[in-house]
């Protein structure tokens, strides 16, 4: 009722409704509380040693880091893909990594662009959400396809060497991260 949240389907009536985020103010309102959640309840040391895996293209030890995080803070209630969208992007802002989500690149937009200027770095991660846990491998495979299909990682920016693409699928508190 304070228009924080919309239906997408407004003649959905039952106990379960899908919402959105109805424009960037709110959305920005809804990513610093993110952030906060973040820089509040998660155990910062965790979160640097997620970020060193991802940077070093450590898969195994970066899944085993992101799904302690989805254990640690997600409820049954926010398995949709903008939450675990929202929560990756959380993650790395509340480390002071500069990120883009959903810019336009190549010939669509990336869910999370993370850039690391001290070491000329970037990272690309397209996030999907699986319907099942056998479902997982394939969805990280469409990721890293959309990746290579839409350019997202064609061009560099100026001033960067290196991008890293990772397709990551989530599956209510599981996680699989593949690199391109």
């Amino acid at each position: 009722m304070t228009g924080y949240l919309t239906k997408i389907h407004p003649e959905e009536e039952d106990d379960t409704v899908s919402l959105r985020i109805p424009n960037k103010e709110i959305a920005g309102i809804f990513a610093d509380a993110v952030v906060n959640l973040f820089r509040d309840e998660l155990d910062t040391g965790r979160q640097k040693e997620l970020m060193i895996s991802l940077w070093n293209e450590n898969v195994q030890d970066a899944e085993k880091y992101l799904g302690d995080f989805l254990w640690d803070t997600i409820s049954y209630n926010d398995y949709h893909e903008d939450y675990y969208h929202a929560f990756l992007a959380g993650l790395f802002v509340g480390l002071g990594y500069f990120v883009d989500s959903n810019k336009e690149s190549g010939l669509g937009r990336f869910d999370v662009r993370v850039k690391d200027r001290r070491n000329r770095r970037i990272m690309l991660i397209e996030a999907k959400k699986s319907r099942s846990q056998a479902q997982m491998n394939k969805d990280c495979d469409e990721a890293l396809q959309q990746i290579k299909e839409k350019g997202y990682a064609r061009k560099l920016e100026s001033g960067y060497e290196k991008c890293i693409c990772y397709g990551i699928a989530f599956f209510q508190k599981s996680v699989m991260i593949k690199k391109l």
